[in-house]
């Protein structure tokens, strides 16, 4: 393998843990847009709304150039220069090591999930309230999707990992 291999591989991987921030920073200003809606200051729902505009914008961008455009990250950076060997001695392929990270990834998600999810299951349950009354309904929900994304990425990541190694894919 070579450096810029081995570089365009870590790039890719850091895309996909970008995700994973975004999938619990996200919800979080969700969360505060809907607290100022509720209270009723327009004018910090307008800046909680622009900002969280701008947040989306910008993941969206650095996971498009992590995951798409690394050998530009990678010339820009001069990321591949200054090495003693332009080879790497891994026998595996990029596609394995996308799929690794994929499946370390997703069971990153899972297991730090889980307990989160059984936990507020156990809470609504001793509050005894109606699920569309209880207040964190939205974060049970939430916490669910969290845990069968984690799970998906687990079982599918052949599928993730040929979706972004797939050269045609570089846009």
């Amino acid at each position: 393998m070579t450096i810029k291999t081995f570089w365009t591989i870590l790039m890719k991987i850091l895309g996909l843990l970008l995700i994973l921030g975004a999938l619990t920073t996200i919800p979080q200003w969700f969360s505060s847009i809907y607290s100022a809606y509720q209270i009723g200051d327009f004018e910090s729902l307008t800046i909680l709304i622009l900002i969280l505009l701008v947040i989306l914008i910008i993941y969206y961008f650095v996971f498009k150039i992590c995951v798409y455009k690394t050998s530009w990250i990678i010339e820009k950076l001069k990321l591949d220069r200054d090495f003693e060997t332009q080879n790497i001695e891994l026998n595996s392929k990029s596609f394995t090591i996308i799929s690794i990270a994929t499946i370390v990834i997703g069971g990153l998600m899972f297991v730090e999930n889980i307990p989160i999810l059984l936990r507020e299951i156990f809470i609504f349950f001793q509050q005894q309230a109606l699920f569309k009354d209880y207040p964190k309904t939205g974060w049970i929900i939430f916490d669910l999707c969290k845990v069968i994304i984690g799970y998906l990425l687990m079982t599918n990541s052949s599928r993730i990992a040929k979706f972004i190694d797939n050269p045609k894919n570089n846009v």
